[in-house]
Order: structure tokens, then C-alpha cells, then sequence
């Protein structure tokens, strides 16, 4: 089943009018324990994405000599537009989570809105949620164990490992393919759980010709 954004974002976000000043954002931050919330007009579109770091860069620092009072009527004249991001980056809530990890990987950053069908702000999803949902997928919140094979890249390849499990009646909690550095090869990586059967499965592998290139397991923390 592919993850969906949707599946792994925050929906019901705060979000801050692009007029309002520093001053209430700093505030709605604090409020609600915040690092970063999207910009929206006075149409409700998403137009910009603003940061702590934003906030910070933008406030008197602790060696200026302004006052309490003078800091903070400082930051009600600097609006949110004028320190925001302005080029944000957009997602929709059906796109994969490979397509958001893709993004945050080459545009270096570390939250995107999400936007439903409509073009509607439905949410937003951070590199925090990208990474639990990683981690589910290899199966480390679980006592698990990950056993990556070299393989010929070829048509039918994770049918025939497959096979090898089914005999053994394991269920597969995931597979992962990714590139092999010898052209024409593949790397595999299975996720299972052998808690209760052993590594028996190892050498059934090795038996039908599959090199096993790694073993690693992940138990439960407690």
C-alpha cells in the first residue's frame, strides 16, 4: 500500500494572515508551540511560509539596549509578508510519500503545505513525518529483522524471493529495491519478523543462489 501524504500530515494547521504583525506571530507560536506556519491572504490562499528562525532574525537581539516595551512595538510594525518565504513549496494530500521526500530533498527544506483537490490549505507535512513514516516502513518501531540481497534485475525476480518466505510462511512487512553498484543487479531489501521462527530463512536463501549482502534487526525501544 503506498503512503499518501494525507496519511502522514498534520491537518487542521494554524495559519497566519500575511498582514498580521511579528508580534502576534511570535505569540501564536508560542501559543501553540510552533516552528514554522504557513502564510495565507485575506483570500485564504496559501501564499508564503514563515519560520521561528524568521522571527528570530527578524527581533532585536538580547545585546541590543531597546527596552521590553520597545522590542515588542518594534515587532507589531514589521509584518509577517515582509520576513516570510515567499516561493513555498506545495504538495497535494494525494501525492506519495516519496513525492514530498523528493522535494524536501532537493529544495532543502523541511516542511510543506498541503493542499487538497480544491486548492484548499488541508494541512502541512514536515521531514519529522516524512521520517516516522520511513521508520514504519522498515519496520523499526517493531521487533523486525532487514535482510538485503543482491539480486539479477530481472522480470519475476521478487516473485521468485517471495516464494522463499511463502515456503516458510513469513509474512513480508516490506520491500525495499534500490540500485545495485553492478550494473544489471539489484539491491532488495525484505523486512520480516523471525521472533518466533529463526534465521533459517538465511541460509534457505543462500540455497537458492541469492546473495545476502546484509542482516540487521530492530526491536521494540522501551
Amino acid at each position: 500500500m503506498s503512503i499518501l501524504v494525507k496519511d502522514i500530515m498534520t491537518p487542521n494547521v494554524v495559519t497566519v494572515n500575511q498582514n498580521s504583525s511579528l508580534l502576534e506571530l511570535k505569540n501564536l507560536m508560542d501559543d501553540h508551540n510552533l516552528r514554522r506556519i504557513p502564510v495565507v491572504n485575506d483570500a485564504g490562499q496559501v501564499v508564503g511560509i514563515v519560520t521561528n528562525s524568521d522571527v528570530s532574525m527578524a527581533s532585536p537581539t538580547d545585546a541590543s539596549t531597546l527596552s521590553r516595551y520597545e522590542a515588542s512595538y518594534l515587532l507589531s510594525r514589521i509584518k509577517v509578508k515582509d520576513v516570510m518565504t515567499h516561493s513555498v513549496k506545495t504538495v497535494y494530500d494525494t501525492a506519495g510519500l516519496e513525492d514530498v521526500a523528493d522535494i524536501m530533498y532537493h529544495d532543502r527544506i523541511n516542511s510543506v503545505p498541503v493542499m487538497d483537490s480544491g486548492n484548499n490549505l488541508a494541512g502541512i507535512v514536515t521531514d519529522t513525518d516524512v521520517f516516522r513514516a520511513l521508520a514504519e516502513i522498515f519496520g523499526v518501531a517493531q521487533n523486525t529483522t532487514r535482510i538485503t540481497l543482491d539480486v539479477e534485475d530481472k522480470p519475476g525476480i521478487l516473485a521468485d524471493v517471495g516464494k522463499v518466505f511463502f515456503e516458510h510462511n513469513l509474512n513480508i512487512i516490506s520491500l525495499i529495491t534500490s540500485a545495485s553498484r553492478e550494473q544489471g543487479r539489484k539491491e532488495v531489501t525484505i523486512t520480516v519478523d523471525l521472533t518466533h521462527v529463526g534465521m533459517d530463512i538465511v541460509e534457505d536463501l543462500r540455497k537458492e543462489g541469492y546473495d545476502v549482502v546484509n542482516i540487521s534487526t530492530s526491536k521494540v525501544r522501551a
